[in-house]
């Protein structure tokens, strides 16, 4: 009976010594633990980041300079004799309106025309492929070469269009003004436009409208913008303004605000000249590229020998001011 005695107290003695080193351990195990969820919080908060303070030092964005159009405009434009006005709009914004009002349109009214048949065919209600036969009665003078074909001649809307814009023939612009509805048509679109300036009142070398004081009028405002939706393909659609874009690019009449602009640059034009009322207009577009800038100077009551090197010398400078 003693040994078993003696060896049971051993036992618990053994057991309660293990157990004493079992919780031992699990202490230590939960210090460590702590110990290591303190580290590793201490970690993070060591590694995140803060944001960094803008220095003195930081470069900041510079403006892009604005371009010198309106000394441009006034040492060109600016000492000619009668009413001046220039308009120019860039790409990426800068815009000048230089002394803008409603002056004589002469044939830089054909752009509005020209508005008109496209917003026509877009909705179907012209067609370009269409035939028209010439009459004694459509001949008018001035620029152009219909007025020299025969009575009876067969020529598509196409064709009119194409001599309306590309030589200024005023016989084929008085057909395509009859064609698409008049003029209250033509003045619906240029109303629809937002053209304010802008009025279609006569026919091209209609003499009696004239005697009367009826005169087709815009403004360089109202044919720049008009120019700018058209570049951006604003207007009507890509389609319509790329098809006007190409019977602009076929002008031949580059004498003036083109005619010193590197060939390099894509030209888009059309001019208006009105001699009995010393009127020399132009209305341009220069392209390179993505990069283009409108360009429109109107002159009325001046001086041909004047006007048109004031015009080439306002082309070249805003071409360099522009892309160089």
């Amino acid at each position: 009976m003693k040994k078993w005695g003696l060896w049971l107290l051993v036992g618990v003695v053994s057991l309660g010594l293990v157990g004493c080193q079992s919780r031992g351990q699990a202490n230590q195990a939960a210090k460590k633990m702590t110990s290591s969820r303190s580290a590793s919080a201490s970690s993070s908060v060591i590694k995140r980041k803060t944001p960094k303070a803008k220095t003195a030092n930081a470069k900041a964005k510079k403006p892009v300079p604005a371009a010198p159009f309106k000394q441009i405009a006034q040492s060109t434009m600016g000492h000619l004799k009668g009413q001046n006005a220039v308009f120019i709009q860039t790409t990426t914004g800068q815009t000048l309106s230089w002394h803008n009002r409603s002056q004589k349109a002469a044939s830089d009214i054909k752009l509005f025309i020209l508005a008109t048949v496209y917003r026509q065919v877009a909705a179907g209600k012209f067609d370009l492929a269409a035939t028209y036969t010439l009459r004694e009665a459509d001949k008018v003078g001035g620029t152009g070469n219909l007025q020299a074909q025969a009575a009876g001649t067969r020529v598509t809307n196409r064709d009119l269009l194409k001599d309306m814009m590309t030589v200024s023939d005023n016989t084929a612009t008085n057909i395509i003004i009859r064609e698409v509805g008049g003029l209250a048509a033509v003045n619906q679109e240029i109303k629809r436009l937002g053209a304010t300036q802008t009025v279609l009142r006569r026919k091209m070398m209609d003499q009696k409208a004239l005697a009367a004081g009826r005169d087709n009028e815009t403004s360089a405002r109202d044919l720049g913008n008009l120019l700018m939706k058209i570049w951006r393909h604003q207007l009507i659609s890509r389609a319509a303004d790329t098809a006007i874009l190409k019977l602009m690019a076929a002008n031949t009449n580059h004498a003036k605000l083109p005619k010193l602009v590197p060939a390099s640059r894509q030209i888009y034009n059309k001019t208006g000249e009105f001699d009995t009322y010393g009127v020399e207009n132009d209305a341009a577009i220069f392209a390179q590229g993505k990069q283009a800038v409108v360009v429109v100077a109107l002159s009325q009551n001046g001086e041909l020998s004047q006007q048109v090197p004031a015009m080439n010398q306002l082309g070249k400078q805003i071409d360099a001011a522009v892309f160089s």
